[in-house]
């Protein structure tokens, strides 16, 4: 009996101790919180002035966005071809030889000096070509009998192919007047006209005075 009444004594004793510790304040209230802390000092920087700067300039690095300049980096290009072009002495062109070609001139057709001589020409043929330089003179060959004494001759000269013989180029005139002693056939050198140079075939006409006693000839002008 007296064991039991031993622990009920001791079981009051530590309940009240628990609800002693319940009641007292851990910390205080607000109002206290003021009442004590109602003389606030000012905080005071424990950080040295160095590290104030370094903060400082640190805070204004990343404020400020960083500029990239293109100037210093730009780099000017220069035209290549300029720099690397090599002025190279230009080659001395071909002076092409001119030649001296006689000239038809405007007024009376030239006479022309008849050359004579016992030389014939093929048969069926009164005119014939002995030689020519292209686009400069050919020479032609009259046959006797079929020339009479004291005609007019008349000497053209005209594209093959044009069939109108008076749009043909007067290039000479004669009058035949043979030497015994010399024969009775002509030779003749006559100027290509300027407007048929470059005409491939030339067509040489020997007209008379007497309708019915005319010859004729082609050369291939190369």
């Amino acid at each position: 009996m007296k064991h039991k009444n031993l622990v009920i004594i001791i079981a009051l004793i530590i309940i009240s101790s628990v609800f002693v510790s319940c009641t007292r304040s851990a910390s205080g209230s607000p109002v206290d919180a003021v009442d004590g802390d109602s003389e606030l000092v000012n905080p005071v920087s424990t950080q040295s002035q160095l590290m104030k700067d370094i903060i400082s300039g640190t805070q204004t690095a990343m404020a400020v966005p960083l500029e990239i300049t293109t100037d210093s980096e730009t780099v000017e290009e220069t035209d290549s071809a300029d720099t690397e072009t090599v002025e190279s002495t230009p080659e001395p062109e071909e002076v092409e030889e001119v030649v001296v070609l006689p000239t038809s001139t405007a007024g009376p057709p030239p006479e022309v000096e008849l050359t004579y001589n016992t030389v014939k020409c093929g048969p069926g043929f009164y005119l014939c070509t002995v030689s020519y330089l292209k686009d400069q003179t050919v020479t032609v060959q009259a046959t006797y009998p079929w020339l009479l004494d004291n005609m007019d001759l008349t000497f053209k000269m005209g594209p093959d192919g044009m069939y109108d013989y008076s749009q043909y180029v007067i290039v000479g005139t004669a009058k035949y007047d043979p030497d015994s002693s010399k024969g009775y056939g002509i030779q003749v050198t006559l100027n290509i006209p300027d407007s048929l140079r470059g005409t491939g075939t030339i067509v040489v006409r020997l007209e008379t005075n007497n309708t019915e006693y005319f010859g004729m000839d082609n050369f291939t002008n190369e």
